[in-house]
């Protein structure tokens, strides 16, 4: 007994420690406030099951558009740089545009197309006209500030029925980074020259000879820039061909008609060939005048000659047994 009674009290303090240490205070908090467990446990049930349904989701999905990915990518981009420029607005190209339009009168269309031109801020390269007074057909060389050309192109359009249109379109990007490179490149060169010039420190000779070669780089210099404005200038102004064709169409022609041209054609080849004709002799007709006069004394001295041939030799002639032979006239 005195053992059991022993015990007990170190039972109690026992319990006494259990109760008043700290780890049991979790414990009290759940069971003073059950809500909060319940809240974490949903929490993380939800937790799971996102997780677990996130694959099938994804595979749903498929995945993420280009142009989410690229907007993203912008976004980044964005805090440390400007955006890039487009492609296209860094391409030099050189146009050329050839259209054909019929319209009713040649000659207001052509004045129309004029005062468009200017109204463009163009101008006429070349035009050319034919058929009677310039009413059947007319053809222009314009160029037109590249920007406005599609504009322009469609007003054209209105003048009459548009026939034919071609667009072409040429990129000289290359050829333009090419000639700006030589020009970088030849300034340079003749600034190195122009600094050995002023250093004046080598004999007549060397100076010499540096001013033969910096005179070189400016030509060179001068010749590619020619090339440059040129360039620039075909960027600038794109080349737009117009051919204005009238509407004279001819009527058909009958059988009659037919043989009538025919024989009016017929006629007007044989009075050709009489008045070339006469032509040729009136051209030749002097010469063989004098020709044949040269021919005709030629002939009359020949045929002297050889009468008075004959006459002697028949005057002289002689026969041993009768004597002289009186000359005998062949009949």
């Amino acid at each position: 007994m005195p053992t059991s009674h022993a015990r007990r009290p170190a039972t109690r303090s026992s319990s006494a420690t259990t109760l008043s240490s700290p780890p049991q205070r979790p414990w009290r908090f759940v069971a003073l406030h059950p809500w909060a467990l319940a809240a974490a446990l949903s929490v993380a049930f939800l937790g799971c099951r996102k997780t677990e349904a996130s694959p099938e989701a994804a595979a749903h999905d498929g995945p993420a558009p280009a142009g989410a990915t690229a907007a993203l990518a912008g976004e980044g981009r964005a805090a440390t740089s400007e955006p890039l420029a487009p492609v296209q607005a860094q391409r030099a190209m050189r146009i050329t545009v050839e259209s054909t339009v019929r319209v009713d009168a040649v000659d207001a269309a052509a004045a129309a197309l004029r005062a468009l031109v200017e109204r463009h801020h163009g101008y006429v390269a070349s035009a050319r006209t034919s058929g009677a007074g310039g009413r059947d057909s007319a053809s222009f060389d314009l160029r037109v500030p590249a920007p406005s050309v599609g504009g322009f192109r469609s007003q054209v359009a209105e003048l009459g029925t548009l026939l034919s249109d071609t667009e072409k379109a040429e990129d000289v990007t290359e050829q333009r980074a090419d000639i700006d490179a030589r020009v970088r490149n030849a300034r340079a060169q003749e600034k190195r020259l122009l600094d050995l010039l002023s250093d004046k420190t080598g004999t007549l000779t060397d100076v010499m000879a540096v001013e033969k070669e910096l005179a070189s780089v400016r030509e060179t210099i001068e010749r590619i820039e020619a090339q440059q404005r040129v360039l620039e200038g075909q960027i600038a102004m794109a080349t737009v061909k117009v051919e204005l064709v009238g509407r004279n169409v001819a009527a058909p022609a009958g059988a009659g008609r037919r043989i009538g041209d025919a024989v009016g054609e017929g006629l007007r080849a044989a009075g050709g060939f009489v008045v070339g004709l006469l032509i040729a002799v009136l051209w030749a007709g002097p010469t063989l005048l004098i020709v044949a006069a040269m021919g005709y004394v030629a002939y009359r001295v020949a045929r002297f000659f050889v009468r008075r041939s004959r006459a002697r030799r028949a005057a002289t002639a002689f026969d041993p047994a009768t004597g002289p032979v009186a000359a005998v006239t062949p009949v």
